[in-house]
Order: structure tokens, then C-alpha cells, then sequence
């Protein structure tokens, strides 16, 4: 794991400030604390920061062929480096070291910028080619690590993180509204913006080629070409029983990949399937050499804590729990806001910080889920979905109807657990688009409700429903869905794993030098599983339905079926109990009436309603908490500005 940085001037004149890549490098420090080292010409300068994990990938950066003149630096894993060296040296490469790094070198001197297509892995990948002064920065299909750009008529700046790029002294932290827009509907900034009006995200799954002054962006992965015909047969026991028996293998296959012994490797261990599933792979795998960690909250059910040690014992992994209190809350929130320089509003990267706080003191690599829901419908929202169409199928004349008078009567939620939709917001969008309304159902704050966030002024010239629906536009052009389920899984898989979940994955984990590794993301069984029918995935309202199946080859019926989500990060207790000091600080009338941004008398209505214990706001004040925190770090020092 790596962070690295550049800057490229388009034209080949020599840089103005050579020394600036030192400076944008050492903010990414904590990403690769063990070396330094840079790549440097006239006009070009690129630097990484690395951290040595045992292994054959852990060769010193930056890489290069045979006579120098291909070289690049990564951040990241490739998985199937040994096959690619073997076949590199079967045609003929001379490859001195048995570095990964070294294969990409030669790969790209075989096969040009399509060398990505033969890489499995996670990685962000900065290449200079002397012979022909291409330039070419490429990231991971899912997007498991992250890069970031600016870019004006004369130069280029690069990152893997934000407050790299912003070391520039070309670059204005002005607010891209819309970006701000996009961060309270979904909690995090779609890819391709970000926060600040004049840097992107190269998407996942892309490559920018820079030859001269000539710049493009290529997609060389598409998951939407793997995704199966729909069906509404029944299924058949020969069909999962086949279904189950490849994704064990491919399983299999996937977590042997991420584990290397000379690398003492831990997995991230919660009251969920997808978790225990890697727990009883990896222990099957390697059995006696693998440590699990998990956190638990004060209050909270016995469940988070009995279903863990349960799964480690029956999988014969050492079982680690961290137990957190109010002060080890606080210091994270403070050490996140510090590291996050993009808002992120999932709670969950407090709890990924501190476990991966508390496996670096033992282990080198840590294992965890991140992609089992998108893949195998884990969340309530893909039971949502599924209701959705169950309620369409009512005559239009009698539902509506119904149903109002039910609302009318009742205080009732649709759904129970942590992602509960009330039943006023379940009507008002369930006859919206599929995407449209999967959002509006779970984003963090509520369409009609954004209007009333933000200050008039901002809102006159930056209405939020101009901007929100953008990046579902965006990622649904050229696709096409006869199952409303396949859409969502699509469109979360795109968007809340790759600007969501993968973000706080990677940031908390690099905040402690700790590399995280994603089996569920494995190129082959995400492949695998986008092309299995639907009902294999949620059938009925059973949610992670084949994986279940499979899991019983390693983990006891009752156990797979007694398991519910993991369990929730309580945010809305905390912004009555243990944080309401703090939150009541940063939502402080004042420092938002300078700001210009929000409608301070809506905002003390919902802080008032949720102490009260009227309205559960936890949602929608924790996204404000989180973006305020990130303002007082990023933006507080600079005048406030947006782009036009």
C-alpha cells in the first residue's frame, strides 16, 4: 500500500516548483510510512510513499523494465502476479526483481495501456513512458483505492487523497455546489466530482492517457456486460446447488489470493454473513494462522458481540474485540476529521478506524467484506425494492387510497432495522423511477427536505433537485434493466460502494498504516455473481439468499440464519447522549449564519425535535455533523466560495 502524487507539465516545460512534490508526498505520509522516492524529469515529477508489507509485492518503488524506460509507482495489491510473471518470462521478459510492480512495467511494454484488463487487484497506478512521453494513471475496477486530479490548460496534479492534490498553490478551494447537493442527499460526493469545484475522481475501472497536450479518459471494465438475463422461473435445487458450489470455489480462490503467510493477516469481524463467511474461509484456508477483530459498543446488544465469538470459535480463528467508550469516540471523530478532507457521513468509519487502530498492533493485513452487500442484496433497501414491486402490482385506482388511510392512522415503518423507511416516504416515491426512488427511500436527507436545508440565497442560486439525480443519470446511461433489483444492486455497486463504503474503507484503514483487503471484490466472482438471476440473491424478502446457502458448507444452519445486518453505529443516541456537546457546537447558529450555507431555524427544529424525542433526525444531523467537522478543517480558513 501506497500513496502517491505528481505533477506533469502538458507542454514538457520544465516544472516551476520542483520542490512541491516533497511537499504534496509528505501529506500522505500516513499512507506509506516506510519509504520514499520519486520519479523525476524536467517537466514531470512523481513521488510515493510506501508501506512495506511482507510479501513478494513489497519491492521498493518506484518499478521499472529492463532499461528504465517504462517506470510507475501504486498504490496497492496485484493478486495474480505471480501467473503474469511466469507468462512474461515464458515470452521472452527479463524481470530482475519478483516484484509485482515490476510485471505491470513489463505488461505495459507488451500490451500498451490495455495492461490493466490482465491485472486482478486493488490499485491506483501512476506510469511514465519515455519512448513515446505518454503519461497514464488507472484505477481498480471497483475502486478499492482512490485518485484523485486537476488539471488546466498547462498542468496536471495528482493524488491518491484530496489534501495532496490541494498542496498546489494553482488550486482554489472553492465548493462545487452541486458536489454539496449530492453529499446531503447521499452521504458521500459521486464520482466523478469532488467537494472542491476544480477536482475529480478518476472513476474506478479507468485509465487517463496524457500524450502532449492530448488528454482522455478510458473505461476498460464495464460490470453492466456481465450482468445475466433476468427470470422469474422458480429455482431449482440443481441451480443453487451449482450456484453454491462455484461461489465456494471462487471464494475459495479469492481469499487464498489475499492472504500471504510471510504477512500475519487478520479479518474484520461483525454479527453478519458476509463477515463470517470470510472468517470461515480464510480459517479453512489457513487454519491456526488467522486473527479476527471486532468492536463493541457501549449498550449495545449482546447479539454484537456473542454471533462474532460464536463464528471465530467455530472457525478456529483467535477472536480480538475492542471495547469502545466515550473518550475512544471522540479522539476518532477528531483524528477523522483531521484525515477525511472530503465530507463522508457513514458512521461506520469510526468503527473501521478503530478496528483497524486496534488489528495493526497485531497484524500487518486485515480481510473484510466490503462488497458482499452490493453483490448479494444484504441490505434492507433490496427488500425494499422487492416490496416496491409488490405494491405496484395493486391497481393504482385502490393502493393509493389504501394505503393513505393506513398512514393516516398508524405511526408504522415499512421495514424494521437500521435503514427504516417511514411509511409517508415509502408512498411518496414509490411510483418514481427505481433509482429515483431508491435513493430518495435511503438517501440521508429527503428530497423536499433539501430545499428546506439550505439558506435562500444559496438555494435561489443552487436549487439541490437540479443536481441530485445527475450521477444516477450518469451511471445508467447505456444500460438497461427489466428487474428493478438488478438496477439498484447496479447502481449501489457504482456509486454508495465506490464513493462510499471503499472511501471509508481505505482512509480509516491508511490512517493506520494498515492494508485492508476486499475478497468479495475479486474481479472473478464479482463477474460470477452480477450474472446470477436475481431470486438467487433476494428471494421473496430473504435477503442473501445464495450466500447463505453456500455458507452452510462452512458455518452452522442456525448461525447463518439467526444473523440479521450488522448491527448499527447508534448515531442517534450519540447525538443525544455521549456527542451532543459537540454537535451542538459545530451546528452552532453562528458559525452557520457566516457560512451562507443553511437555514439555521430548520436545523435547531430538528436538533430540538430529536432531543425531544419527537422525530429521529439521527440521519440527517449526523450528515450535517460530519460535513461541519470537515468544514471547520478544510474550508474554515478560506473565505467561502462556490463555483459559478
Amino acid at each position: 500500500m501506497s500513496g502517491i502524487c505528481g505533477i506533469h507539465n502538458l507542454f514538457l516545460n520544465p516544472l516551476d516548483s520542483p520542490e512541491l512534490i516533497d511537499r504534496m508526498s509528505e501529506r500522505l505520509k500516513h499512507r506509506g510510512p516506510d519509504n520514499y522516492s520519486k520519479i523525476e524529469r524536467p517537466h514531470l515529477a512523481i513521488a510515493v510513499r510506501q508501506l512495506r508489507v511482507p510479501g513478494p509485492n513489497a519491492g521498493n518503488q518506484p518499478f521499472s523494465n529492463e532499461n528504465g524506460e517504462i517506470t510507475l509507482v501504486a498504490d496497492g495489491q496485484i493478486y495474480n502476479h505471480r501467473d503474469l510473471r511466469k507468462s512474461l518470462l515464458d515470452r521472452g521478459h527479463q524481470l530482475k526483481t519478483q516484484s509485482a510492480g515490476e510485471v505491470i512495467a513489463h505488461l505495459y511494454e507488451e500490451k500498451g495501456v490495455d495492461f490493466t484488463r490482465a491485472l486482478d487487484g486493488m490499485f491506483a497506478i501512476a506510469l511514465w513512458d519515455d519512448r513515446t512521453g505518454r503519461l497514464v494513471l488507472a484505477r481498480d475496477r471497483a475502486g478499492e483505492k482512490p485518485l484523485y486530479y486537476w488539471m488546466n490548460e498547462e498542468t496536471l496534479v495528482f493524488g491518491s487523497e484530496v489534501k495532496s492534490v490541494l498542496e498546489s498553490p494553482l488550486i482554489n478551494r472553492r465548493l462545487d455546489p452541486d458536489a454539496v447537493a449530492q453529499y446531503f442527499f447521499y452521504g458521500y460526493v459521486p464520482t466523478p466530482l469532488s467537494i472542491f469545484a476544480d477536482i475529480r475522481k478518476l472513476p474506478a475501472a479507468h485509465c487517463m492517457v496524457v500524450e502532449g497536450r492530448k488528454v482522455r479518459i478510458e473505461c476498460y471494465w464495464k460490470l453492466q456486460d456481465f450482468i445475466g438475463t433476468p427470470t422469474r422461473a422458480s429455482t431449482g435445487q440443481k441451480q443453487e446447488k451449482e450456484a453454491c458450489e462455484h461461489l465456494r470455489s471462487i471464494l475459495r480462490e479469492a481469499t487464498a489470493s489475499r492472504v500471504d503467510l510471510d504477512a500475519p493477516t487478520g479479518v474484520f469481524l461483525n454479527a453478519d454473513i458476509k463477515s463470517s463467511v470470510t472468517c470461515a474461509t480464510a480459517s479453512e484456508l489457513f487454519p491456526g494462522k488467522i486473527k479476527c477483530f471486532s468492536v463493541l459498543w457501549p449498550r449495545g446488544p449482546s447479539e454484537e458481540s456473542e454471533l462474532p465469538k460464536f463464528v471465530a470459535g467455530h472457525s478456529g480463528a483467535q477472536h480480538h474485540v475492542v471495547n469502545v467508550d466515550y473518550r475512544s469516540l471522540r479522539d476518532a471523530l477528531l483524528t477523522l476529521a483531521d484525515h477525511l478532507d472530503e465530507p463522508l457521513a457513514d458512521p461506520a468509519v469510526i468503527q473501521t478506524y478503530l478496528l483497524s487502530r486496534f488489528a495493526r498492533e497485531q497484524v500487518d493485513v486485515a480481510l473484510t467484506s466490503e462488497g458482499g452487500d452490493e453483490l448479494f442484496g444484504g441490505r434492507s433497501a433490496y427488500t425494499a425494492a422487492r416490496m416496491a414491486e409488490y405494491y405496484l402490482r395493486i391497481p393504482k385506482v385502490v393502493r393509493r387510497p389504501v394505503w393513505e388511510q393506513i398512514q393516516r392512522f398508524l405511526s408504522l415503518y415499512v421495514i424494521d432495522g437500521p435503514t427504516r423507511i417511514a411509511l409517508s416516504r415509502f408512498l411518496n416515491y414509490a411510483e418514481d423511477e427505481a433509482a429515483v426512488r431508491h435513493y430518495a427511500w435511503f438517501g440521508m436527507i429527503a428530497p423536499d427536505d433539501l430545499d428546506r436545508l439550505f439558506a435562500p440565497e444559496w438555494l435561489r442560486q443552487h436549487p439541490p433537485i437540479r443536481s441530485i439525480f445527475q450521477p444516477l443519470s450518469r451511471v445508467l446511461e447505456g444500460t438497461r434493466f427489466n428487474d428493478t433489483l438488478a438496477e439498484v444492486l447496479y447502481l449501489d455497486f457504482r456509486m454508495l460502494l465506490e464513493d462510499g463504503h471503499l472511501v471509508k474503507a481505505d482512509r480509516a484503514s491508511m490512517v493506520c498504516s494498515l492494508e485492508t483487503r476486499a475478497p468479495f471484490l475479486d474481479h472473478r466472482l464479482v463477474e460470477y455473481v452480477a450474472g446470477l438471476p436475481t431470486h438467487l440473491k433476494v428471494k421473496g424478502l430473504k435477503r442473501e439468499y445464495i450466500l447463505k446457502k453456500a455458507a452452510e458448507k462452512w458455518l452452522p444452519h442456525k448461525l447463518i440464519y439467526s444473523q440479521k445486518q450488522a448491527f448499527p453505529v447508534p448515531v442517534s443516541r450519540w447525538i443525544r447522549d455521549e456527542l451532543k456537546l459537540h454537535v451542538d457546537n459545530a451546528l452552532e447558529d453562528g458559525k452557520l449564519n457566516r457560512q451562507g450555507l443553511f437555514n439555521t431555524q430548520f436545523i435547531r427544529q430538528m436538533l430540538q425535535e430529536h432531543s425531544d424525542g419527537q422525530i429521529d433526525h439521527g440521519k440527517a444531523l449526523w450528515t450535517l455533523f460530519c460535513f461541519q467537522l470537515w468544514y471547520d478543517r478544510w474550508m474554515a480558513k478560506n473565505q467561502v466560495s462556490s463555483s459559478p
